[in-house]
């Protein structure tokens, strides 16, 4: 949670209101309202927090010098080391650890990690209710992993869907390959939908119109495998920007998008000598889910006497980086036409200001997703590195 806080609040300088920072950190990442101020102190130890000011036990403002991503990663864990993990604290992290690079059998998480038997029940219960670790019912026995792994190895993934997933299911991987942010449609993709929920796949979701979230999945291949590790809240933002401007293609409040209309609105906000978009009336609600992430800010209206917001970037390097992973992934396969066009601005991201990043999704999508095993069994005994069935 203070990793990604950090990720959050890094390149503000000073945070005036904390108190709605400890809403959005709630509401988009899973940091729980009575572990706010623990996350804070523990970013405060790590000297990435400084000039905490309280007001009646609430922490009302602070300052931030949060570091990059890698150092982030590394210096919390040396303070996480400091505060002396309990064992099964350590043991949670080794397993998780292992398993994002390689699903192992439950029956050999004993011999493969060192574990006590007795602690296992107790490991698996904990990081279960976390949605860390996952179990697949083979016919040769349970298999545990982690989302991670397909988090942090989505080609390694496609390929073993290639070589050894059902036909069905290569298919529906090829969708999302055609058209990154692709919209989950259970009924027109019932497996995509399975493995988004049982976490091979990202996918994030933004709340429709009329109140139902949507899921946008994606497989992407990082040039820098460093987004899908410790510089994965880069990635986390990118896909944010990819499943709002996808939605606006789909459930625009004037009229939809075209794919053009997409990457006009990210340079836009991407050039230097702008950054912006011009006021409109429904910019305060379209782009609150960007402002929520830190990659917009709300400046006045510019027309005098003028009551609209004025989007306007947050230029650090890795809201850059976000935006271009976005625009990348926008354009995967496909040329696209640079046109200029401010009417596209109108109608973008009115999905409203819910966002679930794809930890959540694959968390939320579980309990209605209940796919068979047996379409993802080959995989995972291939993944394990045994024969294919």
């Amino acid at each position: 949670m203070a990793a990604t806080l950090g990720g959050l609040i890094r390149g503000h300088d000073v945070i005036v209101d904390a108190q709605a920072l400890m809403q959005v950190a709630a509401h988009q990442l899973d940091v729980n309202l009575l572990s706010f101020g623990e996350v804070i102190g523990v970013l405060e130890e790590a000297g990435f927090v400084q000039g905490v000011q309280r007001r009646g036990g609430k922490i009302t403002t602070f300052t931030e010098t949060v570091p990059y991503y890698d150092d982030l990663y590394s210096l919390l864990g040396g303070a996480w080391r400091n505060r002396s993990p309990t064992e099964l604290e350590q043991q949670l992290l080794i397993v998780v650890d292992g398993l994002a690079k390689k699903p192992v059998a439950l029956e050999e998480l004993e011999s493969a990690y060192g574990l006590d038997r007795s602690d296992i029940p107790q490991l698996m219960d904990v990081a279960s209710g976390a949605g860390l670790i996952r179990t697949l019912r083979t016919i040769d026995g349970d298999v545990a992993y982690s989302p991670f792994f397909g988090f942090e190895n989505p080609e390694l993934l496609d390929s073993l869907v290639t070589a050894h997933g059902p036909d069905r299911l290569i298919e529906e991987f090829a969708a999302v390959r055609a058209r990154q942010g692709l919209e989950l449609d259970p009924t027109k993709y019932p497996l995509l939908h399975g493995a988004v929920a049982n976490g091979l796949v990202m996918a994030a979701s933004v709340r429709l119109p009329d109140g139902k979230l949507q899921a946008f999945a994606a497989l992407p291949y990082a040039a820098d495998q460093r987004l899908l590790t410790s510089r994965k809240p880069v990635l986390d933002k990118a896909l944010a920007v990819l499943a709002c401007l996808r939605c606006a293609e789909h459930y625009g409040e004037y009229n939809t998008l075209s794919a053009s209309g997409l990457i006009n609105v990210i340079d836009k906000l991407l050039d230097p000598n702008r950054g912006f978009l011009n006021p409109n009336s429904a910019h305060r609600r379209q782009y609150e889910l960007m402002r929520n992430a830190g990659l917009l800010v709300f400046d006045p209206d510019t027309r005098p006497g003028g009551s609209w917001v004025t989007p306007r970037f947050v230029d650090t390097e890795d809201n850059r980086e976000a935006l271009q992973l976005a625009r990348d992934l926008i354009l995967h396969g496909e040329l696209v036409e640079h046109r200029v066009d401010d009417a596209v601005a109108r109608t973008i991201l009115t999905a409203g200001k819910d966002y679930q990043a794809p930890m959540q999704t694959s968390q939320r999508l579980r309990i209605s997703a209940q796919p068979s095993p047996k379409e993802f069994e080959k995989i995972f005994e291939k993944a394990m590195g045994r024969s294919p069935l």
